[in-house]
């Protein structure tokens, strides 16, 4: 039994952080569902977010806060499911796996979409049990492989750093075939190093990094389809339900961070004291 309570999180830990759980998993859904998206993405948002709603953590994140864990894994974990929110509703994918499942699907002749519903309802619901079950299996895995994964954490940094650099690299040449993307990886690489030494956070940086050809993309995209008309543009985003909304979503999160919005809600906190 005491194995078992040292592998098993205790019922109090579960209840602890089960409202972060919860709110990182809508995170998590919500980033997956957007297309050209992930869970990377969807990760450093979560932790952004339990930095700003856990006030007195035990432990500061960065040093092992259970907060700083709990929160991108879940919303990784998430984004999964949110990714085939996109694909099964409008054959959209919502991220690289989707995207080869989509490519599977119509090898098979198989339509994704609204119609796979329609014409092949016993697929789609194979689809929602496989995903069912991999969480399933996901935490068993979990559950009876964490000495072997504790094992890697404890590895020597003599030992697991040339690993990791040597995966980057690897990784890096791999996508494009490229020396260049080699270069900057390592270029980011120090960069990140001299940041993190003076106390810059790293999460926006590679938000930054990750999202910067996206907005461009879809920026270029949109103005084209609007065939260069600004004014249309925004006539567009306010008549749209959805984009209005996203809009109003977007600018939420800038002023959210203005110290206006913490006077404004300092002011609020004072009166409802009152």
């Amino acid at each position: 039994r005491q194995k078992i309570d040292k592998i098993v999180p205790s019922f109090g830990t579960i209840k602890k952080y089960l409202p972060l759980s919860l709110q990182t998993s809508t995170i998590g859904v919500i980033i997956g569902a957007l297309p050209g998206t992930g869970g990377d993405i969807a990760a450093l948002m979560a932790y952004d977010h339990a930095k700003r709603v856990t006030k007195n953590p035990k432990v500061p994140f960065g040093k092992g806060a259970m907060e700083g864990l709990v929160a991108p894994e879940t919303a990784n974990n998430a984004a999964v499911g949110g990714a085939f929110i996109p694909m099964m509703t409008l054959g959209i994918p919502g991220d690289a796996v989707t995207a080869i499942m989509i490519g599977a699907l119509f090898i098979h002749g198989l339509n994704p979409g609204p119609m796979l519903m329609v014409d092949q309802p016993d697929m789609f619901w194979f689809i929602v049990g496989a995903l069912l079950t991999a969480n399933v299996f996901m935490l068993l895995f979990g559950l009876t492989g964490i000495r072997i994964f504790t094992k890697i954490v404890e590895m020597p940094r003599s030992i697991i750093i040339p690993m990791i650099l040597l995966l980057s690299i690897v990784g890096a040449y791999a996508v494009n075939n490229s020396i260049t993307d080699v270069y900057w990886m390592l270029g980011f690489g120090v960069f990140g190093y001299f940041m993190r030494h003076y106390g810059y956070p790293l999460g926006p940086v590679i938000l930054g990094v990750i999202l910067s050809r996206l907005l461009d993309d879809n920026w270029r995209r949109a103005i084209i389809s609007e065939r260069g008309d600004i004014g249309r543009f925004f006539e567009g985003v306010i008549t749209s339900p959805l984009s209005l909304t996203l809009f109003v979503a977007v600018l939420m999160i800038f002023i959210s961070q203005t110290p206006l919005w913490a006077t404004v809600k300092k002011r609020l906190f004072r009166k409802a004291e009152s």
